[in-house]
Formats: structure tokens, C-alpha cells, sequence
């Protein structure tokens, strides 16, 4: 589908959720909201995005009288182009929308708007983003930072809370990576180990890993 069509398609879906929560606000009554199309990036098999709760949502901003965009409508616009290509973490979208000169307010604005309406959900892209860093091998502990440098907290994404990936669990993967690539180097085990810890490994996971894997494979 091109860009156009996925704008217009997301477009269409923002306006009928807004239009669903005026209804339910004008009549007294508050309704659940369905999510906006999800963002492309990774699929999640049987992801949904999260229901942001009963919240009521306000009116989009009107265009100022020379008919031209609120500084916020126009903030919500960049966050919808970027969430059409792959799912986006309010934190980030917040510190680039500000990098790129948008007033505070009007950020703020945009993205409780972008989050009622489901476009941007963090816990969907906190799990979409753990799926992706475990495929590519890296290490629950990696993970964890570059979800709190996100303002996300690593516990409540269901994949690293999930107590399979601890100690046997995470010691299993780290010997899959080095299985899939081993290190080249005369010194086996450090090099073992220094290619887990910049994985994202914890230091005992990958002294643990790296013993296991000298062990299996003797030079």
C-alpha cells in the first residue's frame, strides 16, 4: 500500500475514533476507544494495540483564521507521518518534535491526542521493540536500558517479565548467538565474553555462556 493511501486510511480511522468520543461525551456517556491502525514495523502475531481506557476525546484544533494549521495540528501531523512507517515511543517522538522547534504545549497537546486515539502506544512499542532486539540476539539486560532511556519500564513488557528469560533461559540464547556467530580470536572465552556483553548480556549470563560454549566447541 503507498504512503498516501496508509495517511489517508489512518486519517480516516483518527477522525472516526475522535468523532466516536465527541458522540459519547455530547451524550453523557463514555465509550472504549478502538486504536488507530497500527504502525508498520515489526508484526506482532495477534497484536492489538491497547486500549487506552474511557477516556473522552477532545476536538482537534482548528486551523487559525489566515486558514492555516495550529502549531499542535501541525505537531500531530508529524507524529502521524512517523507512525505510519513503524511504531514510535511517545519519549522520542516528544524530544524530536521539540529538537525541531514545536512549542512544549503544543507537543504535549499532540501527543495525548496521538495516544488517545491509539497511534502511538508505548507498551505496544516496548513489545514490538523487545521482540525485534531478542531476534537479533541481544541480551535482556541491553534491552532493559534502552527501554528506560525511553522513560519505559522494563518489567511490565510481557517478553523480558516473563520468567523464562532469566538465568537458564537467557543463558541458552546467549549460547545460540555465539553458536550462529562465533568469535575469532585466539583468546576464545574473552572474546566469547566480550561479544555478550556488548550484546546487552548481563556479566554473569555471559561468563556462564562463554565457559559453555569453550567447553562445547575445544579449539
Amino acid at each position: 500500500m503507498a504512503d498516501d493511501e496508509v495517511k489517508a486510511r489512518l486519517r480516516a480511522q483518527i477522525a472516526a475514533i475522535e468523532s466516536s468520543g465527541r458522540a459519547a461525551g455530547e451524550g453523557g456517556r463514555e465509550r472504549s476507544l478502538e486504536p488507530a491502525v497500527s504502525a508498520r514495523s515489526l508484526p506482532l502475531d495477534g497484536e492489538d494495540a491497547s486500549d487506552r481506557g474511557h477516556a473522552q476525546v477532545s476536538r482537534p484544533p482548528k486551523a487559525g483564521e489566515d486558514g492555516t494549521e495550529s502549531e499542535q495540528e501541525r505537531a500531530f501531523r508529524k507524529i502521524e507521518r512517523l507512525a505510519c512507517h513503524r511504531e514510535q515511543a511517545s519519549e522520542a517522538l516528544r524530544g524530536r518534535l521539540t529538537r525541531e522547534g514545536f512549542e512544549a504545549a503544543a507537543v504535549d497537546e499532540a501527543l495525548a491526542r496521538a495516544e488517545r486515539c491509539g497511534l502511538v502506544d508505548d507498551c505496544r512499542y516496548a513489545e514490538v521493540l523487545v521482540r525485534s532486539r531478542l531476534a537479533q540476539g541481544r541480551g535482556r539486560r541491553g534491552i532493559a536500558a534502552e527501554l528506560a532511556g525511553l522513560g519505559i519500564d522494563a518489567e511490565v513488557v510481557a517478553p523480558l517479565s516473563n520468567g523464562s528469560m532469566e538465568d537458564g533461559g537467557e543463558v541458552e540464547r546467549a549460547l545460540d548467538l555465539l553458536h550462529r556467530k562465533p568469535p575469532r580470536a585466539k583468546n576464545r572465552r574473552e572474546a566469547a565474553y566480550r561479544r555478550l556483553i556488548q550484546k546487552g548480556f548481563a556479566a554473569d549470563i555471559a561468563v556462564t555462556a562463554a565457559r559453555l560454549w569453550c567447553d562445547e566447541n575445544p579449539g
